[in-house]
């Protein structure tokens, strides 16, 4: 054991028997800073920096530092340990299975009924699925999932991040032609769609790639399937446990540098943009969200609704879950009256929405409220709306009127204003909690650094920020400034401002490009 580890060792210790001490939290984060910039030789073990990570990304340890400088620092950290441990989403997924392999991580709705999958189960099936796409395609899978939100569809992604396979969640409306390009472009080799109907339409863009691919349909009573098709479930169900193991075991590994996958913007005109992203993204903004949110993770439950084909319900929500140790519903669709239904029923403790939705929930509640004969009356009209434990929210991808975020916090549901793009992982700038500003969208998340140009367009960096399909994927540090197509001006208090578009292209209160 090297002297540093040591430290290391003593300092999570002291933390562990004091537990929402700031002293504690403190000295645990010095200890870190000190032995990052160590020698190598005092440099402590992989196991001993991933229980660092582990334990201080909990709600008790970010909300005991002192102030939003100790959680950016924190925040640099892990970043720091997550590169030189190669710190994967693999070793994430299996911690928490370690910690609580009984808690339920996926639920689905169906009607009155409930499926609930623990985090157990739902890894056991990340790892037969990734065996069986390697085993499909043994040299190098490369997978495209074409579905609206499903569970299956959830667990394929998650399975190619976790096992080094590269994937591509795509909007199942895409046209024969812009999926056929992607395909080409990605050397795609294995399809996952969820139904009937996306089967055959992929049948159709067969004849316009240059490479085949093994289509694997989720609906287990599809019709039986034609050539180099297979229903997901079945092919899942040949293989035993010991094959799965062997074949991961034996699979080629990735660095968490190395591309791992890509997602495609909406394609408002021509073609869709493709975002590459690595496993360090994707990872690195979880525990910057962390910093940025201290008062979310326990006992979370997130209400899915937003594609998981789209950066906010992919990485924040669904991969945020995961991070947090919380729980995912899935919702069935994206109407307002299922998201409404699912806040009565699900009770989410946190939302993320477009301003329409938020404005509808809020005229919804007021039109129950208005009915109410006193002020308690009035608070218990608004929690049977909401839900009795919505406690956050986050409203992005749009103008939100200031009146709807004030709405929300006085009663009791901390919302925040929020501005990202696909290219940045997401999230860009947020209100943070407690700190919120009419027409503000907030302060540069922790891990990027924002500045303007001469024309005061807004232009970012970052632990996270991701370059477009072809591009080389950059490294972390490497000075690279992303271009975000708008104005905005910094207030006195550090809060960004967006005054204008360089572009035409914009996004509508609906959320719509």
């Amino acid at each position: 054991m090297t002297e540093g580890q040591g430290r290391l060792e003593a300092s999570l210790g002291n933390w562990l028997a004091n537990l929402g001490s700031e002293e504690a939290a403190v000295g645990l984060l010095a200890t870190a800073e000190d032995l990052i910039d160590a020698a190598e030789s005092e440099t402590p073990s992989a196991d001993v920096w991933h229980r660092y990570l582990n334990e201080t990304r909990r709600t008790s340890f970010l909300q005991a530092l002192p102030d939003t400088q100790a959680r950016y620092r924190w925040a640099e950290t892990t970043f720091s340990v997550v590169q030189t441990t190669q710190f994967s989403l693999e070793t994430l997924f299996e911690q928490r299975v370690r910690e609580h392999p009984d808690r339920i991580l996926f639920q689905e709705m169906e009607g009155r009924e409930s499926l609930l999958w623990s985090y157990e189960s739902i890894f056991r099936r990340l790892r037969t699925m990734a065996a069986l796409f390697w085993k499909t395609n043994p040299e190098t899978p490369r997978v495209a999932i074409v579905s609206e939100n499903c569970l299956d569809a959830a667990c394929c992604d998650l399975a190619c991040l976790s096992y080094d396979i590269l994937v591509t969640p795509l909007n199942p409306h895409f046209n024969q032609e812009t999926l056929g390009w992607i395909f080409d472009e990605l050397g795609i080799n294995t399809v996952v769609v969820e139904t009937e109907e996306l089967r055959d339409r992929l049948e159709s863009t067969r004849a316009l790639v240059a490479s085949p691919f093994h289509l694997f349909v989720v609906d287990p009573d599809a019709e039986t399937p034609g050539p180099r098709e297979s229903r997901l479930g079945e092919s899942m169900a040949q293989l035993g446990r010991t094959e799965v193991d062997e074949i991961l075991d034996a699979r080629p590994r990735r660095l968490i540098t190395d591309l791992a996958t890509v997602m495609f913007t909406s394609g408002s005109t021509g073609r869709p943009k493709g975002v590459q992203y690595t496993i360090y993204n994707l990872i690195s903004k979880r525990f910057a969200r962390a910093a940025a949110l201290p008062k979310v993770g326990d006992d979370e439950l997130l209400f899915c609704f937003l594609p998981l084909y789209h950066t906010f319900g992919r990485y924040l929500e669904m991969m945020g879950m995961i991070f947090w140790g919380g729980a995912y519903v899935f919702a069935g669709n994206p109407s307002f009256e299922t998201l409404l239904g699912g806040l009565q029923s699900v009770r989410p403790t946190g939302l993320i929405s477009i301003p329409r939705r938020w404005q509808q929930i809020k005229e919804r509640c007021l039109a129950e409220m208005d009915a109410a004969e006193d002020r308690a009356s009035r608070e218990e009209s608004f929690r049977r709306t909401v839900g009795d434990r919505l406690r956050w929210g986050l409203s992005a991808a749009g103008a939100l009127e200031p009146a709807a975020f004030h709405f929300f916090q006085r009663h009791g549901v901390e919302l925040c204003s929020g501005f990202g793009m696909t290219e940045a992982t997401g999230g860009i700038t947020m209100t943070p909690p407690g700190a919120y500003e009419d027409n503000s969208v907030g302060v540069p998340l922790p891990g990027l650094t924002a500045r303007l140009s001469e024309e005061g367009e807004l232009q970012i960096s970052g632990h996270y920020v991701a370059r477009y399909l072809g591009d080389p994927v950059p490294a972390p540090g490497e000075d690279y400034w992303l271009p975000t197509g708008d104005i905005f001006r910094v207030r006195e208090s550090g809060h960004y401002e967006i005054v204008d578009r360089i572009k035409d292209i914009y996004k509508n209160s609906k959320g719509q490009t």
